[in-house]
């Protein structure tokens, strides 16, 4: 039976000190509402929650280029990155305060998830997956790559595979991890939505848009199918965006919270089959919807766990 961890801080919570409650349809207290749903609905008690530290200069540096960190003190290019030109008059520490510390924060969860997973455990980071951050590129409002930074700080032994089922390409993770040694990226998205160009993953698979629970489910097997013909991982990176779900603000996929629930549970299933460790991710998700949808599917999880 593997272990479960949950990995969550108030940290991971955008706009704190700033009179904000959504950023281009995000809820910016997504990680807060995934965390009271796993308490309040399924039972999860509090002190499980692990606070993580932040990523050291040292495990930042390791992927991201010295001048792009430099860059992130500058409101201005936090405002760019995020798409949000109010945070270009804000005081360094204020913007710094409300995009980038949630960001850097939930990096640490993510190394320490993937610490986890890496003796054989399940662990769900209630926040992270910024599969848009480049070693020298902030865009579409991730900042840092964080699964780049925790592969790069953690030794896992075996192959890991990043499987990307966010809605929009993980156009930062194919970047960061080309070329990586032992670790496979796929990602199954959105074929007309950002980011343009798509950087080629080691496997891609593209959706037309409005797709429904049947084909996106058909189309998350024949993903892992293709997976399973290259390799045989010890650990599963899920990067598990729930921007699919049917009338999301920045998607336009069909899938209900049912179908989101059965993909979730579909990854489980192959992570058990293969006895790898899993570190589910939320990355995108933009409708009032995704944090319970989120808080399901970890729920599932963790009882597939358990029962393993």
């Amino acid at each position: 039976m593997p272990e479960t961890a949950y990995f969550y801080d108030p940290a991971y919570n955008y706009g704190r000190g700033l009179p904000l409650k959504r950023v281009h349809g995000f809820v910016l207290d997504k990680a807060r509402r995934v965390r009271d749903a796993l308490v309040g609905v399924h039972g999860v008690a509090k002190s499980v929650f692990v606070s993580p530290a932040e990523p050291t200069p040292e495990e930042l540096q390791a992927v991201h280029a010295p001048s792009h960190l430099d860059g992130l003190r500058s409101s201005k290019a936090l405002a760019k990155a995020a798409e949000l030109s109010v945070l270009a008059a804000l005081p360094g520490p204020l913007a710094r305060r409300a995009i980038l510390t949630p960001q850097l924060r939930a990096t640490g969860g993510t190394i320490a998830a993937l610490r986890h997973a890496a003796a054989g455990g399940w662990a769900f980071n209630l926040a992270g997956g910024y599969h848009h951050a480049r070693p020298a590129l902030a865009h579409g409002f991730c900042l840092i790559a964080d699964v780049a930074v925790a592969l790069a700080a953690v030794d896992v032994s075996g192959p890991v595979v990043v499987i990307d089922l966010d809605t929009h390409h993980g156009d930062g993770n194919a970047v960061a991890l080309r070329g990586a040694a032992n670790v496979l990226t796929a990602s199954l998205h959105e074929r007309d939505a950002f980011p343009f160009p798509k950087p080629p993953s080691d496997i891609d698979h593209e959706l037309p848009s409005g797709v429904d629970d049947a084909a996106y489910l058909e189309a998350v097997d024949r993903l892992v199918a293709e997976i399973s013909e290259r390799v045989t991982p010890t650990v599963i990176v899920y990067v598990a965006g729930t921007d699919i779900l049917a009338g999301d603000p920045l998607g336009s996929q069909r899938v209900t919270a049912a179908g989101v629930l059965e993909r979730d549970r579909r990854i489980g299933r192959w992570a058990r089959e293969l006895r790898a460790g899993l570190v589910l991710l939320p990355a995108g998700g933009y409708s009032e919807a995704s944090p319970g949808v989120v808080a399901a599917g970890i729920a599932a999880l963790a009882d597939m766990a358990r029962a393993s």
